[in-house]
């Protein structure tokens, strides 16, 4: 990296590279717009961040920037208060229950995992009839077993 010259400063703003993006300057009334559409969702998709940056004039990645900082503003003062974030999901949207593995399970999938780290759908299938759990959860245990373990097991080498 080369140090700056004392000719540098004399160059103008946009010849000596890219500095800091200038801050916005919201009005009242765009503050307002974007609070009420907050309001309404906190995670808006693309067509409503378009829609609402036409409405008040604002390119649309700093209309997304401003939704990722009051989200986090909200975190910050949700954990100051101590309640709990909401999050993405509404509350009839809940999480997937962790599945439960037993050792005996676990010692299975650890066999096959030592002879093949990528077994195909015929080999996960038989698994699953082995251990009594779907095939879709032995493929995550395999997956979570890979991004945990990259260098144990047989089969296909972990990728760089």
């Amino acid at each position: 990296m080369a140090l700056p010259t004392p000719g540098d400063a004399a160059l103008p703003a946009g010849a000596r590279g890219r500095g800091r993006r200038r801050r916005l300057v919201w009005t009242p009334s765009q503050r307002e717009a974007l609070r009420a559409c907050f309001e309404r969702n906190p995670y808006p998709g693309i067509a409503t961040r378009e829609e609402l940056a036409q409405a008040i004039g604002i390119p649309e990645p700093r209309v997304q920037i401003w939704f990722q900082n009051e989200r986090s503003r909200q975190l910050r003062q949700h954990r100051r208060e101590s309640r709990p974030w909401p999050g993405k999901r509404g509350p009839q949207e809940s999480r997937r229950k962790r599945t439960a593995v037993t050792r005996s399970q676990t010692a299975l999938l650890l066999r096959a995992f030592q002879q093949d780290r990528f077994p195909d759908i015929a080999t996960r299938e038989e698994l699953a009839r082995e251990t009594g759990l779907p095939e879709s959860r032995i493929q995550i245990w395999f997956q979570n077993r890979r991004a945990r373990h990259p260098g144990q097991g047989g089969g296909a080498p972990a990728h760089a």
